[in-house]
């Protein structure tokens, strides 16, 4: 076995579901605030939600299994775990002990915890439906009991109603379990109350189950009744229309989780901390951030072009900037302190015109539209280019700085126009790889280890792109309920580097747990690693370790899954 000898640290983040928009949040935000911190390596654990408990129930019984990537990591030597529980009664107590540890999104006793503070953004958004829009009737679509989050967001609720005059009954409230599959609990919400006129979604998931039932009673959000969010992550952006949403007003969750977690592993006493929150208006809720006059444009003040800059793309102040990597803040900064200045000389050359346009695509290619939504963009950059046409009329300027706000929209468009280009293509180009390996993988003859040697070879064409196989000397037969027995080595059998395959030779295979993110075979993973389950009906087999890519998420499980089922017919014999 060949270990990396580097002094590398590794952090675990441990996810309870993988698959929210809250998850992805988090996982893109820790990603990348590890991403260029030296001797970090981070390593995602995603399990999956089980709110059941028939042992007949084969979601149930899937997701039992699927949770063992818990206990399959725990001889592993992390030197500091993130947890995202929000029910912790689901995570076995017993493992991951003696390691410093930050809760994210819990209310923990005597642990250290890391939340929003919830009440600011939603007292925020209750104030403005109250006191500017006059609403009276105001409804809450809620979670689960025994979610921490759920609970203390209804109590803020209720407690901002009665601060603003308004009283609460239980019939203006409906509980969830706050996936996208609220249809039922809102339309029991909307029954109860169809005079209603603003809807609290416990979270953004929940509000697209209410968009559904809103849709089919003819009415839409923000023009028929006002709903708003919690989390302001993709999916807010991707509903229609978007939706106001509840979310960090500056350093995300997961930023400020890592940044606690490493000074807890260098020795400091870290207190549970807060991350501040802010309503994002959309077209559900219009809501802007700020106000601004036509005389603070014009002196082109460098705090009005950075407040300009945080509200259209509100995604990039999460950002972490690598070394040497352009920073879109600045240079946007740039190009809209130079059409300020046209505006007040009532002047722009060609030169200056041409310079603009030239940074004007730098902006653009290099993502810019990455960090907000269309709308968001749209909205805003039209409130700019009309403040400046109202007040500077017929003049060079004007003519030259409305060609570049042209120039900047059509950019937009087309780079959501590419982007669904691209990932058409790419589920498209996922879809027929795991196709071919079905294909080339399904073992006709007899199951065994000869059958299995020859799955290893088909590895690349399953679209892992940078990874790694790691499977126990022989299927693990676990248990309908409770805990399994796992071997203290696993074999690391294959790696893929840039879709290219590497077969492990049988004496250099074997590695003991608390190793197997330090192999030097495993590829690099400037974002980290991720980890799922490799099992079939009652056989463990083992996991892969893939370079974390934020798409990944979306496809992982499911690549994994076909994975098993192919080493389930290549390794198992059953009489």
């Amino acid at each position: 076995m060949k270990v990396s000898s580097k002094p590398v640290r590794t952090i675990g983040l441990i996810l309870e579901d993988a698959f929210t928009d809250f998850a992805a949040d988090i996982i893109h935000s820790v990603s990348f605030a590890v991403r260029d911190m030296r001797g970090i390596r981070l390593v995602v654990i995603p399990g999956r939600q089980d709110d059941s408990r028939d042992p007949y129930d084969r979601m149930h019984q899937y997701k039992i299994r699927h949770n063992q990537i818990y206990m399959m990591n725990e001889q592993y030597r992390f030197d500091g775990l993130l947890l995202t529980f929000p029910n912790l009664t689901r995570m076995p107590k017993d493992i991951y002990q003696g390691i410093p540890k930050v809760y994210l999104a819990t209310d923990l006793k005597n642990e250290v915890t890391v939340n929003y503070d919830d009440e600011i953004g939603i007292r925020e958004a209750i104030d403005y439906l109250v006191k500017i829009k006059g609403v009276t009737r105001l409804c809450m679509l809620g979670g689960r009991d025994d979610n921490t989050d759920a609970q203390k967001r209804k109590a803020i609720f209720r407690q901002s109603l009665e601060d603003n005059g308004l009283i609460f009954t239980e019939d203006q409230y409906e509980p969830g379990d706050m996936s996208i599959w609220t249809q039922r609990p809102a339309e029991r919400l909307m029954e109860r109350n169809p005079d209603t006129q603003a809807v609290f979604c416990v979270n953004d998931a929940t509000a697209s189950g209410l968009y559904d039932v809103l849709r089919r009673k003819g009415l839409e959000p923000g023009k028929d009744l006002y709903v708003f969010g919690f989390d302001n992550g993709p999916l807010a952006a991707d509903l229609n229309p978007p939706l106001a949403s509840v979310g960090a007003s500056g350093m995300t969750l997961g930023q400020k989780a890592v940044e606690m977690l490493v000074r807890m592993m260098d020795g400091e006493d870290i207190p549970a901390q807060k991350v501040p929150t802010h309503l994002f208006g959309r077209e559900s809720l219009p809501y802007d951030m700020y106000e601004f006059t036509a005389r603070e444009m014009l002196s082109s003040d460098n705090s009005f072009i950075d407040r300009f800059f945080d509200d259209c793309f509100y995604r990039y102040r999460n950002e972490v900037i690598s070394p040497g990597a352009i920073n879109l803040k600045r240079l946007f900064h740039e190009i809209l302190a130079r059409m300020l200045k046209s505006m007040r000389n009532r002047i722009m050359t060609e030169e200056e015109f041409a310079e603009i346009c030239r940074m004007i695509g730098i902006l653009f290619d290099n993502g810019v539209m990455l960090y907000t939504d269309p709308n968001r963009f749209v909205y805003d950059f039209n409130r700019l280019q009309g403040t400046m046409n109202e007040n500077l009329k017929a003049s060079n300027a004007i003519a030259q700085n409305n060609r570049l706000f042209s120039m900047m929209k059509d950019r937009a468009i087309q780079f959501h126009g590419v982007q669904k280009r691209i990932n058409n293509a790419r589920y498209s180009n996922g879809r027929n790889r795991i196709q071919d390996f079905m294909t080339w993988a399904t073992n006709y003859g007899k199951p065994g280890e000869e059958a299995m040697e020859y799955l290893i070879g088909q590895m690349d064409r399953i679209g892992l792109g940078n990874g790694a196989m790691y499977l126990y000397r022989e299927p693990i037969v676990c248990p309908d309920e409770g805990p399994v027995a796992l071997p203290d080595t696993m074999q690391l059998r294959c790696v893929i580097r840039n879709d290219e395959l590497f077969k492990i030779p049988a004496e250099r295979r074997e590695c003991p747990v608390s190793e197997i993110y330090n192999r030097d075979e495993l590829p690099d993973a400037a974002l980290g690693y991720v980890c799922y389950p490799l099992f079939c009906g009652k056989y463990l087999f083992g996991m892969t370790v893939v370079a974390s890519d934020l798409k990944l998420f979306e496809i992982g499980e499911f690549l994994t899954f076909q994975l098993s089922r192919s080493i389930f017919m290549n390794w198992v014999t059953e009489t």
